[in-house]
């Protein structure tokens, strides 16, 4: 009966701390103040960052390259207008269940991509992941959105339209 009565709540423990979990996998992001997406492999490095400077934010994409010896950071592609939509990407793609995520690399995988996600959320809240050839649930659509903010066009404004 003992051992009978400890699984049981065990068991109810177990589904205390998934129910809690889920409560903050709920909550969703509303401001983004930070954000660096690393991705390393084979055929170099990408890092997207966040950059606010003189009231402007813009998404941007350094690729790294080698020059007289040394492993630089070049900027590639850059995309003001972004963050209501980063913010709503962010959220479709569960960003803040990647908190803690750590994607060790799977047995008999010989190469692949590593990442590191940093960001600064909701006034001050932290979301970290990291992992090599394994990733977090909505990871891959997360770096397509990316790219498709980097290579969309600057939304027209009344100004630019009065030029016309």
């Amino acid at each position: 009966m003992k051992n009978f009565i400890t699984a049981y709540f065990t068991a109810v423990a177990k589904r205390i701390k998934r129910a809690d979990s889920s409560v903050s996998a709920v909550t969703s992001i509303t401001a983004v103040s930070a954000m660096t997406l690393t991705l390393q492999g084979m055929r170099g490095t990408q890092v997207y960052t966040l950059a606010n400077e003189n009231g402007k934010t813009e998404l941007r994409l350094y690729r790294s390259f080698f020059s007289d010896g040394k492993s630089v950071l070049k900027l590639e592609k850059s995309a003001e207008y972004v963050l209501e939509t980063l913010i709503e990407q962010m959220n479709a793609c569960g960003v803040l269940r990647w908190d803690g995520f750590h994607g060790k690399h799977p047995k008999k995988v010989q190469d692949g991509i590593m990442f590191c996600f940093q960001a600064v959320v909701n006034d001050g809240q932290s979301c970290r992941a990291d992992g090599s050839a394994n990733f977090p649930k909505g990871f891959h659509e997360f770096v397509q959105k990316l790219n498709r903010l980097l290579t969309e066009q600057k939304p027209e404004t009344d100004s630019d339209s009065a030029l016309s």
